[in-house]
């Protein structure tokens, strides 16, 4: 091979390994390409504000996010954590996300959306705004029941302020404030006018003869719902709402179970105008129904409760200023023999356990009895005497008068269909 022609084949040699130098370089630069393009993160940006700020249970409108790769709108494959409930106050956040061609990393773009509770909670007083109290008698405030939104029932969580001197006359505001969990306040108030009460006189033969009514009451029905009464114990609610605004537009006179019990004993006379309201067994429809119309009219009453019937709503329900309870026993309204009640078909250690049992869930105020079917015998009484309890009454008819057996007394019956006019011959 000549000379020449050996170096023309160095100089095709070198040629070759430049190109194939130059095609490896080429490959390597499209590779390194190709990964840079797959590695690139998006672009993305919100749609809309970044932080947004929205009332309890108002519409979110997503307004979501765009992305561009590479050149290209991925908009589609965005990836959204996270949600928004408008029905609960907090902070959400949402973040959205679009990854490189390899899924194997992104970018990210975030939104806050802060759901706020501006609705304040509502307070319910029990009772009336504005009630009377009287001079060295115990003040029981009726409470208040507090409600939220979204928090439901904070009626625990009320502050009471203000005190009531039942040693002073004047009118003293008591103020009942909430809070809610998002810090809402509410306020009400209730007005208290310390009085002194109307003062009896020295008892006099004249001033007795008309005697005490004392009314027995019993359950209520509501005619204008669809609702019938069972029996005569049921007295339809409006003739009963009739009646408390009779007594209320008439000034009658409500006397303590003490002025009561001195009226028996003649230390005490009573104004013309007066009567007893009692209400005995506790039952529901005597909560739903009548307690709201003795506080409307402004009525002193007395509930005769069975606690084993009533002792788990007696503090929860009935916090009513107006109301007073006393004993229908806790768990002698049921049959005993001879068609009699088991207080007189009981021993003397068994009815005394019962009356106690049920001074426990009235409390220590607790000292007028009613007899369970107005049934009662030498036993029932010795019980009532042992146990402290001053007056007890039967189902018998009639007034209380002066000098009566104060463990056997009679009341008027309230029965179902009494009229008005009826019902105003029975008080006066």
């Amino acid at each position: 091979m000549s000379k020449k022609t050996k170096n023309n084949l160095k100089k095709l040699r070198a040629v070759l390994i430049l190109i194939v130098f130059i095609a490896i370089v080429i490959a390597g630069i499209s590779i390194w390409n190709q990964e840079k393009r797959k590695n690139a993160l998006p672009e993305i940006s919100l749609v809309g504000e970044k932080n947004i700020t929205l009332k309890m249970n108002e519409d979110y409108i997503e307004e979501g996010a765009t992305a561009i790769r590479n050149k290209e709108n991925i908009t589609s494959n965005i990836v959204v954590e996270g949600n928004v409930d408008t029905t609960k106050p907090g902070e959400y956040e949402l973040k959205y996300k679009a990854y490189n061609e390899k899924n194997t990393q992104y970018s990210e773009v975030i939104r806050t959306v802060l759901v706020k509770d501006e609705i304040a909670p509502t307070i319910t007083l029990n009772g009336k705004k504005s009630v009377t109290a009287y001079l060295d008698e115990t003040y029981k405030d009726a409470g208040c029941k507090a409600e939220d939104n979204y928090d439901g029932d904070i009626s625990d969580k009320v502050t009471i302020t203000g005190e009531v001197d039942t040693k002073k006359e004047g009118e003293y505001i008591i103020t009942y404030t909430v809070e809610d969990s998002s810090q809402n306040k509410a306020e009400a108030t209730r007005k208290v006018t310390v009085k002194k009460k109307q003062e009896t006189t020295t008892v006099s033969a004249s001033a007795l003869k008309n005697g005490l009514p004392v009314l027995m009451y019993h359950c209520f029905y509501d005619e204008s719902a669809g609702e019938k009464a069972p029996n005569n114990n049921f007295m339809e609610i409006s003739d009963f709402e009739d009646q408390m605004k009779y007594l209320s537009d008439n000034n009658f006179y409500f006397p303590s179970w003490k002025e009561v019990e001195d009226y028996i004993d003649g230390k005490i006379t009573l104004p013309n105008k007066s009567v007893v309201v009692t209400i005995d067994d506790g039952a529901d429809s005597f909560v739903k129904y009548a307690i709201p119309i003795i506080e409307k009219y402004n009525v002193k009453a007395t509930s005769f409760l069975i606690t084993s019937w009533t002792a788990s709503w007696i503090p929860e329900k009935c916090t009513s200023s107006h109301l007073e309870f006393q004993s229908h026993s806790h768990d002698m309204h049921r049959a005993g023999a001879n068609g009699k009640g088991r207080f007189v078909n009981i021993s003397y250690e068994e009815a005394v356990k019962d009356v106690l049992e049920s001074r426990k869930f009235i409390g220590d105020n607790c000292t007028i009895f009613c007899y369970p079917f107005g049934h009662y015998n030498d036993n029932a009484i010795k019980v009532l005497k042992d146990t402290g309890f001053k007056l007890a009454f039967t189902t018998k008819g009639g007034r209380v008068y002066k000098g009566a057996n104060k463990y056997t007394l009679p009341r008027v019956r309230m029965s179902n269909g009494v009229s008005l006019s009826s019902f105003k011959s029975m008080v006066q």
